[in-house]
């Protein structure tokens, strides 16, 4: 077994031959659990023991332990643990000990590339995230675009922007989706929108991304910048590329879709005739994303209907799916809708849209999206404004 060697001089940790180098606190954190590995710390004593006299939040540990992980790749026999609800711990592997031969065997591979892709389908994110944290015990590696989405999903804004292994090319469209979880003023949605257009302008995502934020997530970004029309007249481009590409999978975001861009335009009875049709499309595919996307729709459009009991019941039921389900970047967009819909629409029911802004702070303080914020935007715009 090989030990670590940490020199504090230059924050270099060496095993064998191999030395890495690592930000000050990276360094603090990792020298603490090798020094205590085998034993489960929770975030609350790494934060006493690590950060001594400073004021960070949980989150802070977390960025920490992902970046950790990333950096200590090559090292296979050191493995930060979750301990599912407590914390962490460090343990340390014979370097000699045989591997998993299912991480050679083609057909568990391609087996587990398949779960993953259900799991996605279902919109079960944090099943995701379980069969993510076992690979190495369950013998199979996680393919680029999975090591993307399940970063996304968790809302690791730290990890897109220091994660170099990974073209940048393929991070862009998951940034801007996470940079929309930070727009809740009108003007900050129209800055988006600008991004948006100059990204598909300039043609420069992978062609699947591309073809996803020009038929769905744009048209969102439209009606919240005040143009659900020119939304609606896009409404048939994407049906005829849903069905000429057989993209099934789309079929129930764009159908809510559609209808959260109708309840904005204050098209009530063609918002009711999409809500039938939505509810028969998830008898037949229960999938939890789009059951919590569907709910806060349905209730924005309640809420227009004099009905804001009963609409306020059924978008805080919305906020609850999309909790359950772990998709962070998709619940911080609704609720960014949210506040704007009420700020828009519904200015006679400031409670209202106080009870979601604290939501949404809480959020920012658990993921840090002000101290996120501006290096995030600074990144994507001098990507796309060069």
């Amino acid at each position: 077994m090989s030990s670590l060697i940490f020199d504090p001089a230059s924050y270099t940790v060496t095993c064998g031959s191999d030395s890495i180098g690592l930000l000050a606190k990276e360094f603090a954190l990792l020298q603490f659990l090798y020094d205590h590995r085998n034993q489960a710390f929770t975030r609350e004593q790494l934060l006493d023991r690590v950060w001594l006299l400073e004021y960070p939040v949980e989150r802070t540990v977390d960025d920490h332990i992902y970046r950790l992980r990333r950096k200590l790749r090559h090292w296979p026999h050191i493995a930060i643990n979750t301990v599912r609800g407590y914390g962490y711990s460090l343990t340390v592997r014979d370097r000699r000990a045989v591997g998993n031969p299912s991480v050679q065997d083609p057909e568990v591979q391609e087996a587990m590339r398949e779960l993953f892709k259900k799991y996605h389908l279902l919109g079960q994110g944090r099943s995701l995230l379980a069969l993510a944290d076992r690979q190495e015990v369950l013998g199979f590696e996680v393919d680029e675009f999975y090591t993307l989405y399940v970063h996304f999903i968790q809302g690791d804004i730290p990890w897109f922007l220091e994660e170099n292994g990974i073209p940048f090319r393929e991070k862009l469209y998951w940034m801007l989706l996470m940079y929309r979880g930070m727009a809740l003023r009108r003007e900050e949605v129209l800055s988006f929108l600008q991004l948006c257009e100059r990204v598909l302008a300039l043609h420069i995502l992978p062609d699947r991304q591309h073809r996803e934020m020009e038929i769905l997530n744009i048209l969102d970004v439209y009606a919240d910048a005040g143009r659900p029309g020119e939304a609606i007249n896009r409404f048939e481009k994407t049906r005829q590329t849903v069905e000429s590409d057989g993209l099934s999978g789309f079929v129930i975001p764009v159908a809510i879709m559609e209808m959260y861009v109708q309840v904005v335009a204050g098209q009530s009875s063609e918002a009711e005739r999409a809500s039938g049709r939505i509810e028969r499309l998830l008898q037949g595919s229960p999938y939890l994303r789009e059951i919590g996307r569907y709910h806060i729709v349905k209730g924005l459009h309640l809420l227009t209907q004099g009905q804001r009991q009963a609409g306020a019941d059924l978008i805080d039921e919305g906020l609850e799916v999309l909790q359950a389900s772990m998709h962070v970047p998709m619940l911080l967009g609704a609720v960014c809708q949210i506040v704007l819909f009420l700020q828009e629409r519904l200015p006679d029911a400031p409670r209202l849209e106080q009870k979601y802004r604290a939501f949404y702070d809480a959020l920012d303080k658990e993921f840090g999206l002000s101290r996120y914020r501006t290096d995030l935007k600074e990144v994507i715009q001098k990507a796309i404004f060069p």
